[in-house]
């Protein structure tokens, strides 16, 4: 506890993913968690120095994580469990660095959310699926700004969809990759709720995945699972970080690149986000702006050489068919707007366009 209030504690891990860490952390500072906790293995894209600076300015805890081809991810979640930070936390979440999550509920923050809910242990937080709005090539700009376009509200559609959970620590030994581990024993467990605040009975669970009639009503995973085509040739390249060998490739494709329809609220965030990202890196002597810039240089140059490569080639030209539903003319209406950076740079320019979409 820090001054009678709890505390709430985030784990992630890694692997090159240089170009999102500050935006990441910028956002879920904001959010209110006040312990992050970073493992990071095998990078080469200066993922190592932005997590090392971020831990210099006591903005995160990073540990190199070591683990057998697969094991990465799981690995690290038992490990974040014994580290003092993590104990000390009342609340914890474990995210990948393509979730953010965002809370309708208050103020936005996860204090705010638990403020709206009776005491609970769980709180299963739907994932909301954003494609890559018409993006083919890596940008500077925000990922939360640049990628608007997203799957319909689940209120509409009744389907199951993968969530992600908030818990209290304790109840559970460890995190999970959807959902926590190891129930303590000795105590009576609190009932758990969705992320609209609906109780059992009130939405369908199987697994990891969740209905949520209510909507997202106070809070949802923004799951940003595609980015734009170059990053996903990218993630397809380097596979994934807890099933050695599952393949990325056309139907992962399709599964996550959803463009229905439209969601701002967090992109209409991204003026404090960018505040925060100057702040971290004013803190850091402007090293983490340089280590984003070099990051994200790296991944254009593999990139490159990864669409050099035929079956590459193939997979980026099905991507770019596969447009998950888009209104291309709106979706390039909101391309062409100037993103927090630029406007940062030149505070006169035009208010963004107005973006409708299809859904």
């Amino acid at each position: 506890m820090t001054d009678g209030r709890e505390t709430f504690a985030l784990v992630t891990t890694a692997r090159n993913e240089g170009p999102y860490f500050l935006e990441w952390v910028a956002w879920h500072r904001l959010v209110g968690f006040d312990t992050i906790i970073v493992y990071q293995n095998d990078s080469d894209d200066f993922t190592h120095e932005t997590l090392s600076t971020l831990e210099a300015i006591g903005a995160i805890r990073y540990v190199v994580n070591q683990a057998a081809p697969g094991r990465h991810q799981v690995s690290a979640y038992k490990r974040a469990s014994r580290l003092p930070d993590y104990a000390a936390a009342d609340w914890i979440m474990a995210l990948d660095m393509d979730e953010f999550l965002l809370v309708h509920a208050g103020d936005g923050t996860v204090r705010a959310l638990l403020s709206a809910l009776p005491p609970v242990d769980r709180v299963f937080i739907n994932w909301r699926r954003f494609g890559h709005g018409g993006h083919e090539h890596l940008g500077h700009g925000l990922v939360t700004e640049r990628f608007v376009t997203a799957q319909p509200c689940l209120a509409e559609t009744g389907h199951l969809e993968a969530y992600k959970t908030l818990f209290r620590n304790a109840a559970f030994t460890r995190p999970g990759i959807h959902q926590p581990r190891g129930p303590r024993e000795g105590r009576d467990p609190l009932p758990d709720v969705n992320g609209s605040g609906l109780g059992e009975g009130g939405y369908l669970r199987h697994n990891f995945r969740c209905t949520d009639p209510g909507g997202w009503r106070l809070a949802q995973v923004n799951h940003y699972i595609t980015r734009d085509i170059d990053s996903f040739l990218l993630k397809s390249w380097r596979g994934s970080a807890h099933q050695a060998d599952r393949a990325i490739r056309g139907s992962y494709w399709l599964r996550g690149n959803r463009n229905e329809t439209a969601d701002l609220r967090l992109a209409d965030r991204a003026p404090a986000i960018w505040d925060e990202m100057l702040r971290l890196d004013a803190a850091s002597d402007g090293r983490l702006l340089r280590w984003r810039a070099a990051a994200l240089a790296a991944h254009r140059d593999r990139v490159a050489a990864v669409r050099a490569a035929p079956d590459f080639a193939e997979l980026a030209a099905y991507c770019a068919q596969q447009d998950g539903g888009i209104d291309a003319a709106a979706a390039a209406r909101w391309r062409a707007r100037p993103s927090v950076i630029e406007r940062s740079l030149e505070p006169a320019v035009r208010a963004r366009p107005k973006l409708r979409l299809v859904g």
